[in-house]
C-alpha cells in the first residue's frame, strides 16, 4: 500500500525525463537521423540511394552532358521516409553527397508539403 508513495517520492527529487517541447527543445544525440540535406556538388548521379531505398522516397532525374551524368531534380518524399539512413549508407562519394540532419519538425497537414526537390532547396540556400 505504501509502495506507490515511496515509488513517487524517489521520482520527486529527481531531474526531469520530459521537457515542455514547444517552449523549451532537447538537441538530439550526434547519431540522431532527420531530414535529408543534399549536396549537389559532390553527387555523381550513380543513383545508388534511389535504388536502395527501401520505401522508394527518392526520385533522381538526371541528364548526360559531356559523357557525364547531371542531376536535374532530387525528388525527396519525406512522408514516406522511415529515415533509415541506408540511401547515406550507400552513397560512394567522399564526403557524402547527402546526409541526415537533426532536424526533427516535419510535422505538415498535408503530404504535399512533404515533397522536396533537394536540387531547388540546396540551389536556393547559395
Amino acid at each position: 500500500m505504501l509502495q506507490p508513495l515511496f515509488v513517487t517520492l524517489k521520482h520527486l527529487v529527481k531531474k526531469p525525463v520530459t521537457v515542455q517541447y514547444p517552449d523549451k527543445k532537447v538537441k538530439p544525440s550526434p547519431r540522431y537521423r532527420g531530414f535529408l540535406v543534399y549536396y549537389v556538388d559532390k553527387c555523381t548521379a550513380c543513383l545508388s540511394c534511389e535504388r536502395n531505398c527501401p520505401n522508394n522516397c527518392i526520385r533522381i532525374k538526371t541528364r548526360k552532358e559531356n559523357k557525364k551524368r547531371i542531376v536535374e531534380e532530387y525528388i525527396y518524399f519525406a512522408g514516406r521516409c522511415m529515415f533509415c539512413g541506408i540511401c547515406v549508407e550507400v552513397c560512394p562519394t567522399k564526403p557524402k553527397a547527402i546526409r541526415m540532419t537533426d532536424e526533427y519538425e516535419l510535422a505538415s497537414d498535408s503530404r504535399t508539403s512533404l515533397v522536396f526537390d533537394l536540387v531547388k532547396v540546396e540551389r536556393s540556400k547559395r
